[in-house]
């Protein structure tokens, strides 16, 4: 079977997921259970036929499995928020009991069932803050901090047994915030006139297409959405459950009855997108309807936001109690760090976890934690390097490629990297000491003893400081100090400056870091210089692949190395290998292997042709190739083991990208008059904030949080 793909399919591919048929809902509206992260997951055969009943929900835990809730039966009486109550009593609102699906999603509150209303106080210094944390949109969530797969706003979904069809099976009665039925149709309205129209701007999710071709989306019926891929899918499930799918990652739904009205299609006052395009934010427009917990109720850009609880929401606490059982969220937008501070000292918050404070921080907040009537908390970051540096592995100075390309060197500037000094400095001796790996919590590195075996392999080598092994490095390859004047050359003799590129202002970690490892690299003679420079410009000239070598960045990315891959495998053109990355991009498009009498560097875009293998490098296109396999892969063992050898090629023959210490923790100010909100101790990886693609704290069901 080919491996080739079309442009469709490569879109978004820096957000690939990976799913496996063992973790396929089939049946009884619940996901099989996740392993525990001591075990070794098992595949489970695919349920033949659909039965999407009402009788069990997985609902997400701290426990490293996901727990079987019943739901409640149809008798059942609900219960809901005092303001809607009022508002069912005046006659403005349809019960409880109309206003949920047939089979609502039960969330299990961490600590014990809340209380109806309040106001939480949070803020942000960006527009898309709250979206991060809601996770109302996505048919399918991450439990578990990625270690499992439950349902979300679908009820349950299952795979045939070669993975070319995947069944999603809507909540009967599911309603957008307005009280409108939710039905498949506007997941078609969403593909076939948001996607599929070549004058809009949704491009094909990762979940969009296989084989060189785009899923046939067909509706069974108003609550059956069948997908149906040319050849097997096996990543389906994971990539539903990526992002949290509103307005933050990709679109799969939209509110067909009241986006049409702005579409030229269906409205001939329209002549373009421009309105349409607008309206569709319903993080700042009230009127569009929307399936997250709390929807806008007020917008007034950068001033702040309030959000409302949405009378309509499909999830219930187990003793039947609709959600959220917070009324109100006050969002304010502070762009100013120390104000920021000040504000949570202050006592003016309930809840900030994309908030300010480096570790060095932590002492004041704890000192204030009583007037402010706050707790500093602390989750895990699974970030797989803190603040880390790669090269460009396809700088366009073939001699300055070379030696970039040159294991050897790449590990004598590891060596010479004084790791545990930036512990102690940057992150307060938490973390642990890394080479630079993608999340030590990504299932690859936990499924059994040998994954963890694996992942210590990894994460140690070439991570000793040692600057006579940096030497001796550079000494056997060349790179030495010919004239004397205290700088290494190129092996032609040549003189050798290495650009380490800044864009825009770094924070206070990654300078200090850069400023740490700068020690250690001129001590061993090399001759690194700042290059600094606006952030537009930066990243056009990074993409371009004119850049040198560059920081300002980390890696964590997903509970597993296929959901977002870019790390691992040049897949686009911000990372360690652009050209090569845009290559990846374009095959299957009228772009691949032309303008090839052009310099790569100055085709447009520039990229390298799949001919020019030299160019592209013998690791690159293997990691490339392998990549590939793991599209149609559906043995989720066989897929880890894949993983393993891509992981392999950036021990032997990189590292392409150095880290510092993973793993260190991230700081989240909660109020102390706040229930529901887990400690890390309670969380079943100890967290696994910085990745978005396991949306942090969306994963932890915020519509349970509530007051004391």
């Amino acid at each position: 079977m080919s491996v080739e793909m079309n442009r469709r399919q490569f879109l978004y591919m820096s957000a690939l997921g990976a799913a496996t048929v063992a973790l396929s809902a089939c049946g009884g509206g619940g996901a099989t259970e996740a392993p525990p992260a001591t075990e070794e997951p098992k595949a489970a055969e695919p349920t033949a036929t659909p039965k999407p009943k009402a009788e069990a929900t997985a609902i997400p835990t701290q426990a490293a499995t996901a727990t079987p809730v019943p739901t409640m039966a149809p008798e059942s009486k609900y219960n809901e928020a005092p303001m809607l109550a009022d508002m069912v009593a005046a006659g403005e609102l349809p019960p409880v009991e109309e206003r949920l699906p047939m089979n609502p999603l039960v969330l299990a509150p961490i600590h014990q069932i809340g209380n109806y209303g309040g106001r939480l106080r949070t803020f942000s210094s960006w527009i898309g803050h709250w979206d991060e944390c809601q996770y109302g949109h996505s048919p399918l969530r991450w439990i578990d901090d990625g270690l499992g797969i439950a349902p979300g706003m679908c009820e349950a979904w299952e795979a045939n047994t070669d993975n070319t069809e995947w069944t999603i099976y809507f909540r009967k009665g599911l309603k957008w915030s307005d009280g409108a039925p939710c039905t498949v149709d506007d997941v078609l309205f969403w593909w076939n006139d948001m996607v599929i129209d070549p004058d809009q701007s949704d491009n094909p999710p990762d979940f969009g297409s296989a084989g060189d071709e785009l899923v046939e989306m067909i509706k069974v019926d108003d609550y059956t959405l069948k997908m149906k891929y040319v050849v097997p899918a096996p990543l389906t499930a994971y990539r539903l459950a990526m992002w949290v799918n509103g307005l933050i990652g990709p679109r799969w739904i939209a509110p067909a009855h009241y986006m049409k009205q702005f579409h030229p299609k269906y409205n001939t006052e329209y002549k373009d997108f421009e309105e349409f395009d607008l309206k569709i934010q319903w993080r700042q427009n009230p009127e569009c309807p929307a399936l997250a917990a709390w929807v806008c109720e007020k917008f007034e850009a950068d001033v702040s936001s309030t959000w409302v609880r949405n009378p309509y929401y499909y999830a219930v606490d187990t003793e039947g109690n609709q959600l959220p059982y917070i009324d109100y969220l006050d969002n304010t937008h502070i762009a100013d760090t120390e104000v920021q501070k000040l504000t949570i000292m202050n006592g003016d918050i309930d809840f900030v976890h994309f908030g300010p404070g480096d570790l060095k921080d932590v002492s004041t907040f704890k000192e204030n934690e009583e007037k402010g009537g706050y707790e500093t908390r602390f989750w895990d970051s699974g970030s797989g390097t803190g603040s880390m540096f790669f090269w460009n592995n396809d700088h366009p100075d073939e001699k300055i490629r070379a030696v970039y390309r040159n294991p050897k060197f790449k590990q004598a500037m590891s060596h010479a990297i004084d790791r545990p000094r930036i512990q102690k400095v940057v992150y307060y001796n938490t973390g642990m000491l890394t080479t630079g790996t993608m999340s030590p919590k990504a299932i690859e590195f936990n499924f059994n003893e040998e994954a963890r075996a694996f992942f210590e392999e990894m994460r140690t080598a070439y991570m000793d400081y040692d600057l006579e092994k940096s030497k001796a490095l550079l000494d056997e390859i060349g790179v030495v100090d010919a004239d004397g004047d205290g700088w290494r050359e190129l092996p032609d003799g040549s003189k050798f400056e290495i650009l380490f590129d800044i864009g825009g202002t770094p924070s206070a970690e990654h300078t200090t870091t850069f400023e740490i490892a700068l020690e250690g690299w001129q001590a061993i003679g090399l001759n690194v210089i700042a290059n600094t420079m606006p952030g537009a410009e930066f990243d056009t000239m990074w993409q371009a692949g004119q850049g040198s070598l560059r920081g300002n960045w980390e890696v964590g990315d997903g509970p597993n190395h296929l959901v977002y891959p870019s790390w691992v495998v040049p897949n686009e053109t911000s990372r360690w290998s652009p050209l090569s990355g845009r290559r990846f991009e374009l095959i299957g498009t009228e772009k691949e292997d032309t303008e090839l009498d052009v310099d790569p560097w100055e085709r447009t875009p520039p990229r390298f042709a799949s001919t020019e293998l030299d160019l592209i490098g013998d690791p690159v296109w293997k990691l490339q190739e392998l990549f590939k396999t793991t599209f149609f892969e559906t043995d989720e063992i066989k897929r880890h083991h894949i993983v393993w050898d891509m992981v392999r090629i950036h021990k032997e023959e990189g590292p392409f990208y150095l880290g510092t210490v993973a793993n260190y923790p991230r700081i989240v100010y909660v109020g102390k008059n706040m229930v529901n909100i887990p400690l890390k101790e309670e969380l079943a990886l100890g967290g696994f904030v910085n990745p978005w693609i396991t949306p942090y704290p969306a994963i932890l069901n915020t519509e349970t949080f509530s007051f004391k």
